[in-house]
């Protein structure tokens, strides 16, 4: 064996989950899934690698630049080297976001697949980007797609599903703000920036981030004049849709009608135009989105029309929108509103003496089959370290089942968070557990 120690962390912006923490995501990725199912999406999959030529020119520059590649192997890699052909040593790479891997899927299976296609994809993407608080290099993604549909019933079917997730959890203080491309490219145009239009986009992309003054400063630096009056008033929030629709009739009407439909869907989770919001322009084409938190928390998800992604893989173009969930900012979210603290749906049942044992687990197998997860104890120990490992999984409700509660058919729930105790029989027992909320709907 060798006498160097080896380091037992994971890789830098990697992470280890156990306990709690894993529960929790799994309880969130779980609970996102059906209600993505509840919509009539459906799941994919695909691997965590992919050909270089398949993640090259889909993603953005910026995307492209943060590609963790790998070396082609043994007798391609040895006459790579042989050959001096360093450009040419890797021919995989780890997918940097979901919605490259779904254009692929799709163009690879179109025949197979009913139009529109309702998807939803969830799991890690990795970037090869600095680690620091709050960003990694492997992180989740939890992606909603409906490909095949030019309609803007699409937008809101996925806006919608977005929404139900938020709601669900009882995210407050949310706000969904909604732009166009075809209004930023009409602004580029109108205003002066149509030779400069990714830098444009990028200044209005961080409104939010800069003071109306400072905005303001780096526009007129990059229009080399001062700005006209109406974007200021436009960006300073003293112009409305209907300001904009002569000069910007098409985009307006689309956003005026998903303003309403999808106001009149949700009272709770108000819709906002936002001429400044500018996601991804490298492959949106119509209607963006982003799911904004009013405290200054940032986005929690965000998407839009992606009519020529597709293409490239197919020689055609097919419409396409979809959104993506920022997981790991949900996550934070709720941790600190103590969702999770509310949630403890799992009964636990200690072994009060072997001779039990098979009684126990004849009444675990009895609450599993009503849809009631139940963690009986997996060894001989004394109470008091039974209800010390119940504390330590945060479980609330403990079924007593002692020799007293078998001779009289009553058993005791016990409430650890309360010290309280309710005695209910045999007969009661499915009925009790499932209107104290354990059932996993």
């Amino acid at each position: 064996m060798s006498s160097r120690e080896v380091s037992t962390k994971p890789a830098s912006g990697f992470r280890d989950f156990v306990g709690r923490e894993a529960i929790r995501r799994e309880h969130l990725i779980y609970q996102i899934s059906k209600i993505y199912q509840s919509f009539g999406f459906e799941p994919i999959d695909s691997p965590a690698l992919e050909n270089l030529d398949v993640l090259f020119g889909s993603g953005g520059q910026e995307n492209e630049k943060l590609i963790f590649k790998t070396l082609k192997r043994g007798e391609k890699f040895e006459e790579a080297i042989q050959k001096s052909d360093f450009q040419n040593l890797c021919d995989l790479g780890l997918r940097f976001d979901l919605t490259v891997p779904l254009c692929r899927i799709f163009a690879a299976h179109r025949s197979e697949l009913p139009t529109p296609w309702k998807v939803f994809h969830i799991g890690p993407v990795w970037r090869a980007e600095r680690p620091q608080k709050g960003r990694y290099r492997e992180f989740y993604q939890c992606d909603v797609d409906i490909v095949g549909s030019s309609s803007s019933l699409a937008e809101l079917l996925v806006m919608e599903a977005v929404s139900e997730v938020f709601l669900r959890f009882g995210v407050k203080d949310l706000e969904l703000h909604l732009n166009h491309r075809e209004l930023l490219l009409g602004m580029a145009q109108k205003f002066g920036f149509s030779d400069q239009l990714d830098s444009f986009v990028i200044l209005l992309d961080k409104a939010d981030k800069l003071s109306a003054e400072k905005l303001e400063q780096e526009l007129e630096a990059l229009r080399g004049s001062s700005l006209p009056a109406r974007l200021k008033d436009l960006l300073r929030g003293q112009m409305g849709l209907e300001d904009l629709r002569a000069d910007f009739s098409e985009p307006i009407e689309t956003i005026e009608s998903m303003m309403k439909s999808y106001s009149n869907r949700f009272e709770n989770l108000p819709i906002r135009f936002v001429p400044s919001l500018a996601r991804g322009m490298g492959y949106y084409t119509g209607a963006i989105f982003e799911f904004k938190l009013k405290t200054g928390g940032g986005s929690l998800g965000g998407g839009g029309r992606y009519d020529r992604l597709i293409g490239r893989f197919t020689q055609q173009e097919t419409p396409a929108v979809g959104c993506s969930i920022g997981f790991e900012r949900l996550l934070i979210y709720l941790e600190e509103n103590q969702y999770f603290e509310k949630i403890s749906n799992t009964l636990f049942f200690p072994i009060f003496e072997k001779r039990f044992f098979e009684s126990h687990q004849s009444l675990a197998k009895q609450i599993r089959q009503a849809g009631i997860k139940v963690d009986l104890y997996a060894d001989e120990s004394k109470m008091k370290h039974q209800f010390r490992y119940a504390d330590a999984k945060n479980y609330r409700w403990v079924l007593i089942a002692g020799d007293e509660e078998w001779s009289k058919n009553t058993f005791k729930l016990k409430d650890m968070k309360e010290g309280h105790e309710i005695e209910v029989t045999a007969s009661e027992l499915i009925s009790k557990l499932q209107s104290l909320g354990l059932v996993d709907l």
